[in-house]
């Protein structure tokens, strides 16, 4: 029943009468910051239940962690491959570089936790990762990926430097898939940095979202549309060509190392290039 009513709060703004959900670049819909929208007062329980809580202890490995304010809904999102940083506008909130520890040795270390609201369990339209390439500034393709089939329900924790993808094709016509998630991490530096990039994203990209609701009709119909000609382009691309503009913020990090001591600075080089 918690996730059904999820579905359904998710469903109703995303396809609801106005679609309210944010249209993206690359297709689909999101809902950011939504715990901030009485919408989803039905959903504020999430971010402390003690289930999840118990998960995220053990992937910290009993270490100090935060909420690091991050949340959004998806409403069939179209993500190409890439490895979750701040990007645009909002990454000069990100003054160290990911792959490497700062001054007092302490290390990027936030999770990203997905709570799926259907079944892939006969599909790929979940999310594809490459494990273990969360140690690495670039995709190692050459390593391939694994595709997650996660049923209606289930919670997804990982490393939000894991080269990972969604599903690339847009329908228009399907029973809508849907997510919701969240993220915390480790109580240092590097979450604080991305916890201030991510609530200006967040209320720039929820401001746009308020004033851009849409009538069911010709406007909605044309969206899916645009969506659908999308989703079979990018389909039809090579998923590397994709990678190198949505992961072209990465190159920035290079040489941004916040250790000061030599020691650590060498500790910092172990990222791949």
């Amino acid at each position: 029943e918690e996730v059904q009513s999820m579905r359904r709060l998710a469903a109703d703004y995303c396809y609801g009468e106005p679609r309210r959900a944010l249209p993206l670049q690359y297709g689909g819909y999101s809902v950011p910051g939504f715990l901030e929208l009485p919408e989803f007062v039905g959903a504020k329980w999430l971010p402390e239940d003690p289930r999840l809580h118990g998960l995220l202890k053990a992937a910290f490995n009993g270490t100090g962690y935060r909420f690091a304010s991050h949340n959004d809904v998806g409403c069939d999102f179209v993500g190409v491959w890439h490895k979750d940083i701040l990007r645009g506008n909002v990454r000069k909130y990100q003054e160290c570089d990911v792959w490497s520890p700062d001054s007092v040795g302490e290390k990027h270390e936030i999770y990203k936790v997905m709570f799926y609201l259907q079944d892939h369990i006969h599909d790929e339209q979940a999310m594809k990762v490459i494990p273990g390439s969360h140690v690495l500034r670039r995709t190692p393709w050459e390593d391939g990926y694994v595709a997650l089939h996660p049923r209606m329900g289930d919670t997804v924790i990982f490393d939000q430097r894991l080269s990972h993808a969604g599903n690339t094709y847009y329908d228009a016509f399907g029973q809508g898939r849907l997510f919701m998630q969240v993220g915390y991490g480790r109580d240092n530096r590097f979450t604080d940095e991305f916890e201030r990039g991510t609530i200006e994203r967040q209320k720039a990209l929820q401001a746009r979202m308020l004033k851009s609701s849409t009538p069911k009709g010709l406007g909605t119909t044309l969206a899916d549309l645009k969506f659908l000609a999308l989703g079979a382009a990018l389909t039809a691309l090579p998923p590397q060509v994709l990678n190198f503009f949505a992961d072209a913020d990465i190159k920035t990090h290079v040489g941004r190392s916040c250790a000061e001591t030599p020691a650590a600075a060498a500790g910092g080089r172990g990222a791949e290039l």
